[in-house]
């Protein structure tokens, strides 16, 4: 309560308040803090009466000529047109950039080689780094309609099956523990 008194007693010495409650109002009534009768019921409907739906003209069907123009217009404003610049002067730097002077120079140099101007050996070599890029057709093709001649070997005869013995325990023991003998300590750790 004390705090509501001191602003009351604060505002009441606001020499701005003081000021607009001196001052008259137009029919020399100090009318700074009323209201007009009924004007809070009034309001609603006075709004109403200013807010009413704007009536809209019919939309007129322009030619694609003209959306046309009005497209090209929309670009050539400022903010699309810099835009647009910008991006045309960067096409043209990064192809002037980047065109290789001596293009047309090694092309020809290319073009000149032949199949007769290679070695031998750099064929081979070439083949032999790259058999894996080859398929069998390419190959095929590459030796031409005429194959080599290729040789046949003969079948190696064959064995006749032979009964077979089974191994001798004393023999197998034998073999192992010299076996054993013969391995290091190292040799097995690496093993393990």
């Amino acid at each position: 309560m004390k705090n509501n008194d001191e602003l009351r007693d604060e505002l009441s010495n606001s020499p701005f308040l003081k000021k607009m409650k001196e001052q008259p109002g137009p029919k020399g009534v100090n009318e700074v803090f009323q209201v007009p009768k009924n004007y809070f019921q009034h309001l609603p409907n006075e709004v109403m009466r200013k807010v009413k739906e704007p009536t809209f003209a019919p939309v007129q069907q322009s030619s694609w000529l003209e959306q046309m123009e009005q497209f090209v217009q929309g670009l050539l404003q400022p903010r699309y047109a810099l835009t647009l610049a910008s991006v045309v002067v960067l096409v043209v730097a990064s192809v002037v950039f980047f065109k290789d002077k001596n293009a047309t120079s090694i092309l020809p140099a290319v073009a000149e080689v032949t199949l007769e101007d290679i070695s031998d050996e750099e064929l081979f070599a070439y083949v032999s780094d790259n058999i894996s890029d080859f398929n069998r057709q390419q190959m095929l093709e590459a030796t031409g309609p005429e194959l080599p001649e290729v040789k046949i070997q003969p079948k190696a005869p064959k064995l006749p099956k032979t009964k077979a013995t089974q191994p001798n325990l004393e023999e197998m023991e034998k073999y192992l523990d010299e076996e054993i003998d013969d391995i290091d300590l190292e040799d097995l750790e690496a093993i393990f």
